[in-house]
């Protein structure tokens, strides 16, 4: 299964996930510390908690590079350990034991066919945990994974319509650009646009900035480009005179 790397510092999609995680924690019968870790180029964080002890765990097992998270992102399976004697040594450094932690359980973060993370269980309790938190650990786990699918799809609507309002913005600069190649060669709108691509792949550089700077050769000042202006927020349209 593929891996991914979720970007940190969106506000409130990490809120978001936030309350999630507390919300799934008062879910589970066995009150376990709850966290979600997440994929990153260097290895997992600790990206929110319900406990701070929980964060705590995570560091350590992000410090050591081995431990139940590891292994579920790994195998792309929920990993349960109890007693932890065998798993301690089979994870090194990574020895929640002098924290009262005697069992552990990571449920894999999937959203849209890629692995995230995990979300952690920690308890002090020696035989694991109820098969109910087990099944409120997968539905959590689920729950948050549509956490991401939304935040993921948000994401991809605004970059999209970043992507559109440059086109609006260039298009206009770009048939400038057209209209001089056209009467400088005497050639169709085809081959003009295909002589500025030609001439944006040679000079490495978009076809809006080799069309900016035709026009800005011709007029002795920079083209003129449309504004666009986003819409107010539907709170704030106000009302026709």
């Amino acid at each position: 299964m593929n891996r991914t790397a979720v970007p940190a510092g969106i506000d409130e999609f990490e809120r978001a996930l936030a309350r999630s995680v507390v919300v799934a924690a008062r879910a589970m019968p066995d009150s376990p510390l709850v966290s979600v870790t997440l994929c990153t180029e260097r290895g997992i964080r600790s990206a929110a908690w319900a406990h701070a002890r929980a964060r705590v765990l995570d560091g350590l097992q992000s410090a050591a590079g081995r431990g139940p998270s590891f292994d579920a992102i790994e195998s792309g399976r929920p990993v349960t350990a109890a007693g932890l004697a065998a798993d301690e040594a089979r994870w090194g450094s990574f020895s929640p034991g002098p924290h009262g932690v005697r069992s552990l359980h990571a449920e894999p973060l999937i959203s849209q066919g890629r692995l995230l993370g995990t979300l952690n269980l920690y308890s002090a309790g020696v035989a694991g945990f109820a098969a109910q938190t087990h099944v409120a650990a997968e539905v959590s786990a689920a729950l948050v994974g549509e956490l991401f699918d939304v935040a993921i799809d948000a994401a991809r609507t605004r970059e999209v319509a970043a992507q559109l309002k440059e086109a609006l913005g260039t298009r206009p600069v770009i048939d400038q650009a057209l209209g001089i190649v056209m009467a400088q060669r005497r050639c169709t709108a085809r081959q003009a646009f295909e002589i500025l691509r030609n001439v944006s792949q040679d000079r490495n550089l978009k076809v809006h900035h080799v069309a900016a700077t035709i026009v800005r050769s011709v007029s002795g000042g920079p083209p003129q480009r449309p504004r666009f202006e986003d819409p107010p927020p539907p709170g704030d349209r106000g009302h026709p005179a």
